[in-house]
C-alpha cells in the first residue's frame, strides 16, 4: 500500500475501528487513543502492507494493541487513596503459632509413639530411616505413626486445644 492513500483509507475505516476497539475496552477515552496507536503503527507499516489485505492487517493491529493495553491495564489497581486506610500493616512480623497444646499432647503420648511422630516430623526422616534407626520394620513404622497420630487428634480434641493449634 502507498503512503499517499492512507488518508482515504484512514477517512474510511476510522469509526468501523473505533467501535471495534470500543467492544473490546469498553471505555470511549480509550477506544479513542488506541484508535490513534493503531492507525500510527498501520503508517508505519504502510510499506509492508498489501492493498487486499490491508483491512485485516489494520484489525489485526487494533486486536493486538487493545489486548497489550489491556494486560497493561490490569495490572493497576484504580482506587481512591482514602480506601488504603483500612489495610493492615504487613511490615509487623506474623506473632508465632502456640504449639504447647500440641506439645503437651505429644509428652502424654507412650514413647513408642512419640518417637516415631519425632523422627517423622522434627528429623524429616523417611519411614525407611525411621525403620532403620527403630530396629523395626517399614510396615510397623506406617502402623505406629497411623496410631500416633489418631492418638494425638483424639487427646486434642477429648481437651478441647485443637482449636489453638
Amino acid at each position: 500500500m502507498k503512503k499517499e492513500q492512507f488518508e482515504q483509507f484512514l477517512q474510511a475505516h476510522e469509526k468501523r475501528i473505533y467501535h471495534y476497539l470500543l467492544t473490546l475496552v469498553a471505555n470511549d477515552n480509550d477506544a479513542n487513543d488506541l484508535v490513534q496507536m493503531v492507525f500510527i503503527s498501520f503508517y508505519e507499516h504502510i510499506d509492508r502492507v498489501e492493498e487486499p489485505t490491508s483491512l485485516a492487517y489494520l484489525y489485526r493491529i487494533a486486536y493486538n494493541k487493545s489486548m497489550t493495553f489491556l494486560k497493561q491495564k490490569s495490572r493497576y489497581v484504580n482506587l481512591e487513596p482514602h480506601s488504603f486506610d483500612n489495610l493492615p500493616d504487613t511490615n509487623r512480623p506474623e506473632p508465632e503459632p502456640d504449639y504447647s497444646a500440641l506439645r503437651d499432647a505429644l509428652h502424654e503420648l507412650p514413647p513408642r509413639l512419640a518417637s516415631v511422630i519425632h523422627l517423622q516430623y522434627y528429623e524429616n526422616l523417611s519411614y525407611k530411616d525411621i525403620s532403620a534407626q527403630l530396629g523395626i520394620s517399614v510396615k510397623a513404622v506406617e502402623s505406629l505413626l497411623v496410631r500416633a497420630k489418631k492418638q494425638l487428634r483424639q487427646k486434642l480434641l477429648r481437651d478441647g486445644r485443637l482449636g489453638r493449634v
